[in-house]
């Protein structure tokens, strides 16, 4: 047999097999059992009246409603739930220290019981770790009432503070757990003796 007559053999075995392989590949995929029945009920439902069809979509609708109210109690139970973990943001803003005779004071507003908490995955940490901030800075958790843990501020700064940007201060909410202190916005005095006072807003 010759070189030419072993190509043209070659590329006849080959052309056999792809063809052998593009007629397997249409050929159409046997069902399973369960796909035979999810076949036959959709030609079931094809074939109910408007009336009947109803029937269903109504339960359908029941159970939805029903999910949606089960869901929100379960919401509503866990918010109450977290609210009795004393979790509350603490900004302050303007801050005078005590100088000579001079009142020195910081205004703060402290807002919660926070009704919200996100935690971290061990994932989540190991990038936080990555990206340079000491695991000691890291935020118990990822959000606290919808504010998310500051990462950046936390790198560059080496606090642990939920929201606000990475250089401005007074949006950064401090965290304060089973706090029991004043809410609300207030100011802390404290004047040359040594003595405090608070006054609220």
């Amino acid at each position: 047999m010759t070189s030419l007559d072993n190509m043209d053999f070659q590329t006849k075995v080959s052309n056999t097999l792809f063809a052998q392989r593009e007629r397997i590949r249409m050929l159409d995929k046997p069902l399973t059992a369960y796909q035979y029945y999810t076949k036959h009920m959709r030609q079931q439902w094809a074939n109910l009246s408007d009336e009947e069809r109803d029937t269903f979509i109504l339960q359908s609708k029941h159970d939805v409603e029903r999910y949606k109210n089960e869901k929100a109690e379960i919401k509503k139970k866990s918010k109450e739930e977290i609210k009795k973990l004393k979790i509350y943001l603490c900004y302050s803003g303007d801050r005078v220290p005590c100088v000579g005779l001079d009142n020195g004071f910081t205004s703060y507003n402290v807002i919660g019981p926070v009704e919200s908490i996100e935690l971290f995955t061990v994932a989540e940490i190991e990038k936080l770790i990555a990206k340079g901030i000491p695991i000691e800075k890291i935020g118990p958790y990822k959000s606290v009432g919808g504010h998310k843990f500051n990462w950046k501020a936390a790198k560059k700064w080496g606090v642990t503070v939920y929201g606000g940007s990475q250089n401005y201060r007074p949006s950064w909410g401090g965290l304060r757990e089973n706090y029991e202190g004043e809410t609300g916005k207030f100011t802390t005095y404290t004047n040359y003796k040594g003595e405090s006072w608070t006054e609220k807003h």
